[in-house]
């Protein structure tokens, strides 16, 4: 099988495993984005504290690119069911994150 073949069907495995998720935890697959970015932001965070000058920016950042890889892996699956729906993903992935990251800079 070809790189192309193994990178399509990662793609679709990704798929599968988010829908797995979904049906088990019965939530929509827009409050798992709310959560996949608090618990990207909050860990990286976590991790950094101490090891880093600016943890809360790079976490942020970090979530960032997740969302980011992964409305890339949603397009390689296929089309959205709506023209908005990559923008509302990265969205609800982002929104916490960016509320605590200003929230953490107020504060120092």
């Amino acid at each position: 099988m070809s790189i192309t073949g193994y990178f399509f069907e990662a793609a679709a495995w990704y798929r599968d495993v988010k829908r797995a998720i979904g049906e088990w935890t019965g939530a929509s697959q827009e409050l798992l984005h709310v959560h996949a970015g608090l618990l990207i932001f909050v860990i990286t965070a976590l991790i950094l504290r101490n090891r880093a000058h600016l943890p809360n920016a790079m976490a942020l950042a970090l979530v960032a690119v997740f969302a980011t890889l992964n409305e890339f892996v949603d397009w390689i699956n296929g089309p959205s069911a709506s023209a908005l729906e990559p923008y509302w993903d990265f969205t609800n992935t982002l929104f916490w994150p960016c509320i605590l990251f200003v929230l953490a800079r107020g504060w120092r």
